[in-house]
């Protein structure tokens, strides 16, 4: 076998099906590694491994191959982030132990581990928590801050009756799922529960604060109610 510094298309010829895959040689590795990205397969193969190994071991893993090309095709989708749609996208890696999570130009892509059954639904739902504990956490202390608002502690949670709550001790606390809704729309979350730090009811006098701080507070509101969430 050559050396190959690029990663090129080769096929195996198994059973009378002709297997395509994209072959890298790496001097990263030091074990044969198959991974399904975009629909294709790809082997990673250490220097010094010759083509009649690589052969033999795709021969070894064909199942593992004809059910995680089928279960990537199954796995793929939409969701929605910050506003807009992105494509959600399960793969699968022989030999990984972990779920690895990568938002890029509008692609939430997930690398799962070979066998696993976990629901791209809730691998989505996990990371969209981590994105509101960084995003909402931080955008509610600095609006607070902003505009003179004491805020003792935030925290992010999966309610399912309310898009954020307020105590009397100070404490802010906002549904993970706001991280689907464009920024104005997280904001008047934000706001509607600063506000009731100073007004801890739904009377006049908090509508008239809150506009104030979020003068299209009812568009805003009718948007989040008509979205069909919680």
């Amino acid at each position: 076998m050559g050396i190959f510094d690029k990663p090129f298309i080769r096929s195996f010829k198994i059973n009378d099906e002709e297997i395509f895959f994209e072959l890298v040689v790496s001097f990263k590795v030091k074990h044969m590694r198959l991974q399904i990205e975009d629909d294709r397969l790809k082997l990673v193969l250490p220097r010094g491994v010759g083509l009649y190994q690589a052969e033999d071991f795709v021969k070894a893993k064909i199942g593992w191959i004809k059910k995680h090309l089928r279960n990537t095709n199954n796995n793929s989708g939409k969701v929605l982030f910050l506003g807009k749609e992105i494509k959600i996208k399960q793969e699968f890696e022989l030999f990984s132990k972990h779920h690895k999570v990568k938002y890029s130009n509008s692609e939430l892509k997930i690398v799962s581990p070979s066998g696993s059954k976990a629901d791209v639904k809730n691998i989505y739902s996990s990371w969209l928590r981590q994105q509101a504990k960084e995003y909402i956490a931080t955008r509610a202390y600095k609006l607070a801050r902003e505009n003179n608002f004491v805020v003792n502690k935030i925290s992010i949670r999966g309610q399912t009756t309310r898009w954020g709550s307020c105590s009397s001790k100070y404490n802010l606390s906002f549904n993970f799922k706001l991280m689907q809704f464009r920024q104005e729309v997280i904001d008047y979350v934000i706001f509607h529960e600063l506000c009731h730090l100073i007004e801890m009811n739904h009377s006049k006098s908090f509508w008239s604060l809150l506009k104030k701080f979020c003068p299209d507070y009812k568009f805003l509101k009718s948007e989040l109610k008509n979205s069909g969430s919680i």
